[in-house]
């Protein structure tokens, strides 16, 4: 039985010698490959890194390459600008900065004397106005910056609502629009709170810049203290003293909302709304105290008091 099995093991038919012979020869005549040789979709990706190239150098020679465009914001809206020199009133149609006086300018402030106050209304671009532009456009938001530098992102102006020319004095009560000091618009920007919506029902209002000045654009401001608004109703003030900004349409004052901080180009800041805080007396707490700030001189009373050993606090030095 085994010996029968080995000779037909050995006794292979032509048709099976035919076969193995056939794909020797086929095995021979295999392509063969070298290594420059170019498979699959060869010819579309050398088209599509092509076409990425091209694409690429368009956006470099028209600065639309992400980089380009953020050095182009960092330029403009950080050029500097002149504040309105100080003057017995604050005035219509001039440059000043809106400060948060009463609030630090860190989220860990360092405490005591030390403990640095004040952070500046100040306009911000997101990554989707990116897409658009390179300075301020309808719909950028606003927020609460710690640079006191005065730049374009940090300036701005009153405009009259009732015919007011520049100039004129700008009186406690008075409707007046908040307009930033350049876009890049045709037209102006100004600052506008509307009402709730559903996407943010039941927040604090926000605040953007628009280029429609509207209802939701009136501002009034007020005496800090209560006690004295009405007597003071319709009198001028000085820059540089605390005030109360109240949004016309809601009824509610522009807050400094110092407990919510964001990322932004520019660095940490703080998130700017339309709320009013009040306390267990009724009365407004930190958060609703503005300062409309104008180019003050530098007080030098406080640097000899400093240099003999007394206790100033660093933001009035600086």
């Amino acid at each position: 039985m085994h010996c029968h099995c080995q000779g037909e093991f050995h006794n292979e038919s032509p048709e099976y010698i035919f076969d193995q012979e056939q794909r020797k020869e086929m095995w021979k005549m295999r392509p063969m490959y070298s290594a420059p040789v170019k498979i699959a979709n060869w010819n579309e990706d050398l088209f599509l890194a092509e076409e990425k190239e091209r694409v690429a150098s368009y956006k470099r020679d028209h600065c639309q390459l992400l980089i380009q465009k953020t050095r182009k914001i960092f330029k403009n809206l950080l050029k500097t600008v002149q504040l309105a020199p100080e003057t017995p009133y604050v005035l219509y149609g001039r440059t000043y900065q809106i400060q948060a006086s009463d609030l630090p300018n860190s989220l860990t402030p360092a405490g005591g004397s030390k403990t640095m106050y004040g952070l500046y209304l100040s306009g911000i671009m997101n990554e989707r106005d990116l897409d658009a532009g390179t300075h301020f456009i309808h719909g950028c938001g606003l927020t609460l910056s710690p640079d006191k530098t005065p730049c374009v992102r940090n300036a701005f102006l009153f405009v009259g609502c009732d015919g007011q020319s520049d100039g004129q004095s700008v009186y406690y009560g008075d409707d007046v629009y908040i307009r930033i000091i350049e876009s890049g618009t045709d037209g102006h920007l100004y600052v506008q709170c509307e009402n709730a919506t559903y996407d943010d029902f039941g927040g604090h209002l926000q605040l953007r810049l628009t280029q429609s000045p509207d209802i939701y654009c009136r501002f009034k401001i007020y005496y800090w203290d209560p006690n004295f608004r009405e007597e003071t109703s319709g009198s001028g003030f000085p820059p540089n003293t605390r005030v109360i900004i109240k949004h016309t349409a809601s009824g509610r004052n522009l807050a400094g909302e110092y407990t919510y901080w964001i990322p932004t180009f520019f660095g940490a800041e703080c998130t700017v709304s339309c709320h009013t805080y009040r306390d267990t007396h009724k009365l407004e707490t930190a958060e609703n105290y503005w300062k409309i700030i104008s180019d003050m001189k530098p007080d030098i009373n406080l640097y000899v008091r400093a240099a003999k050993g007394e206790d100033i606090p660093v933001d009035l030095l600086n």
